[in-house]
């Protein structure tokens, strides 16, 4: 007889008792509310072992990481694994939520790590849509989002007439003393004049000031692009563009980065020289 029958069976062990998963180890179901106190530790573990293992150096996006996850939720006794919610351009959603626990949280977009003490049950949280790791880069939202109907030569185009417009637009509203309403707040020494312009131009369209461009606020920049910038392709589908997060209306950040007047850092000391 071969050494192997001598070898006690265990109860109901069978071919699947590999040393990967001992039958006895099941984690005792604990209760959810003690899942949600290690919060959000338990998904920051899953989301930073993931993303170790997906890539040493690279950045890891929401779809990479997306794809370890359901690898990983195919195994037996993974059913809580966290799978990301991914936006475009391997951004993640801002709000993450785990189905199984009936959590959700807010996350820095552009890496997925959760923003510790957002975490809500069974109720939406608030997030900022905008929250990133790497603040500085709106730009690079845009690089890689497609403007329909206007491919990237046409959209430079686009955009420099656009910007012309406002400048024009800008710097008679400043010099004309019967729009003195619409004195320009002091500039910002800083900024480049194209950034002045966006600046100027998104307080036009706040009228409530809050912080936001709202679909009412929206309409006379819509009358301004049919009107002033060219090729007329661009102008159709330019202000869901620029609304990044989809919440149906545009932050300065937005406004800045469609127009592509975000700052290229170390740039700008030499461009304040301009203005």
């Amino acid at each position: 007889g071969s050494v192997s029958e001598k070898l006690p069976q265990r109860e109901g062990a069978g071919k699947t008792d590999d040393a990967s998963a001992p039958a006895l180890e099941t984690q005792p179901q604990g209760d959810e509310e003690d899942i949600a106190s290690r919060y959000p530790t338990l998904w920051t573990e899953q989301v930073k072992s993931r993303q170790n293992k997906t890539n040493k150096n690279s950045a890891s996006s929401c779809d990479q990481e997306l794809q370890s996850a359901l690898e990983e939720a195919k195994q037996p006794q993974k059913d809580n694994v966290f799978i990301p919610e991914c936006a475009q351009g391997g951004l993640y959603k801002p709000v993450q939520c785990h189905p199984s626990t009936g959590y959700c949280w807010c996350v820095l977009v552009d890496t997925g790590r959760p923003i510790p003490g957002t975490s809500t049950r069974y109720e939406q949280p608030k997030c900022d849509n905008g929250a990133r790791a790497h603040p500085t880069k709106t730009k690079d939202l845009y690089k890689g989002r497609q403007l329909q109907g206007c491919p990237g030569a046409k959209k430079n185009e686009f955009l420099t007439s656009v910007l012309d417009a406002l400048s024009t637009d800008m710097v008679h509203a400043v010099s004309d003393p019967s729009l003195s309403s619409s004195r320009v707040s002091e500039p910002d020494p800083n900024h480049t004049l194209e950034e002045r312009v966006v600046h100027w131009y998104f307080k036009q369209l706040d009228k409530n000031s809050s912080g936001d461009i709202g679909k009412k606020e929206i309409k006379p920049f819509k009358r301004f692009l049919r009107k002033k910038s060219k090729p007329k392709k661009c102008v159709k589908k330019f202000v869901e563009y620029c609304d990044v997060n989809n919440d149906k209306s545009l932050s300065v950040q937005e406004l800045m980065g469609c127009l592509g007047v975000t700052k290229e850092e170390g740039k700008a000391e030499t461009k304040k020289r301009h203005s």
